[in-house]
C-alpha cells in the first residue's frame, strides 16, 4: 500500500515555480553534475528549465524528442527530491544513467548493468511504500536499453540491484548474502528512483556503468574501462530513446 504524504507534488511545484509541462516528457538522469554536463552536449538548443540547490535541469531537442537532462542526485534522499521534481514537472519516461558496483563474478568493471528491479536497502523509499512493495523497472524501457546495448555491441547484464545508504557498511557478509540471492549490483540511488517513479505513475529504468567489483574489493573509479563504460551508458540511453 502506498503511503500518501501531506506535502503534495503540486505544492512542491508551486514552491519551485514549476508547471506540469516545464520539463520534457523524456528525461535522462545522471547522478553527478559532471556527467550531466557531458550529456548536455547531446541536446539541440538546450534551455535551463530550473535550478534548485546544487541541481540543474535543461530541456532541448534530441533525435526529434523533447528531452530534459539534469543531475539527479548521488544518494537516496537527494534522488527523491529530483525524481519528485521530474515526475511532477512533465517527465513521463525517465532513464537513470549511473554507476554501480558488481556483486557477481561475471559482472566486471567496464560492463553495463540494465536494471530490471531493485532490492530496497535505502531508508528513503520506506517513506513512500510498504516493505512488501515490489520495485521494478518498466519493461518497455528495459527492452529498449537491451536493444540499444546490442545495437552498439556493448557488453551488458540484466539484473536486480541493491540500493544502500551506508557505503562503508558493505560488509563481506552482506556482499555474500546479496551474491547468493543473484543480485547483480549495488548502488546508493536506483531503488529510490524507481520506487518514486512507480508511485507517481511514470515509466523508469536505469543503465549503469560498473565501477567496482565488490566481491574482491576491487575499485575501478580510475580505471579507463570505467570511463569508457560511463560514455557507453550515455550512448545506450540515447539510442534507447529512439525505441520509446
Amino acid at each position: 500500500m502506498v503511503k500518501e504524504p501531506h506535502f503534495t507534488p503540486q505544492r512542491m511545484l508551486n514552491m519551485l515555480g514549476l508547471k506540469a509541462n516545464s520539463l520534457g516528457p523524456y528525461a535522462l538522469v545522471p547522478g553527478p553534475k559532471e556527467r550531466s554536463e557531458m550529456m548536455l552536449k547531446l541536446l539541440d538548443q538546450p534551455q535551463k528549465s530550473f535550478t534548485f540547490l546544487d541541481y540543474e535541469m535543461h530541456t532541448g531537442g534530441l533525435d526529434g524528442k523533447r528531452v530534459s537532462i539534469g543531475n539527479g542526485g548521488r544518494y537516496a534522499p537527494d534522488t527523491a527530491i529530483t525524481t519528485e521534481i521530474l515526475c511532477g514537472a512533465g517527465a513521463e519516461t525517465l532513464i537513470r544513467v549511473g554507476s554501480c558496483g558488481s556483486l557477481q563474478d561475471n559482472v566486471k568493471i567496464g560492463d553495463l548493468v540494465i536494471v530490471t528491479g531493485a532490492l530496497r536497502g535505502d531508508g528513503t523509499s520506506r517513506y513512500y511504500v510498504a516493505e512488501n512493495f515490489s520495485t521494478v523497472a518498466d519493461g518497455g524501457i528495459v527492452a529498449a536499453l537491451k536493444r540499444a546495448a546490442e545495437d552498439l555491441k556493448v557488453r551488458y547484464h540484466l539484473g536486480w540491484i541493491f540500493t544502500t545508504d551506508a557505503l562503508f557498511q558493505e560488509t563481506p557478509e552482506l556482499i555474500e548474502q546479496l551474491n547468493q540471492q543473484n543480485i547483480s549490483s549495488i548502488d546508493m540511488v536506483t531503488s529510490t528512483f524507481l520506487t518514486i517513479a512507480q508511485v507517481r505513475g511514470k515509466k523508469a529504468g536505469a543503465v549503469l556503468a560498473v565501477s567496482d567489483e565488490c566481491l574482491y574489493g576491487k575499485f575501478g573509479f580510475r580505471d579507463p574501462a570505467f570511463f569508457e563504460a560511463e560514455q557507453k551508458t550515455i550512448e545506450v540511453a540515447r539510442q534507447a530513446l529512439k525505441y520509446l
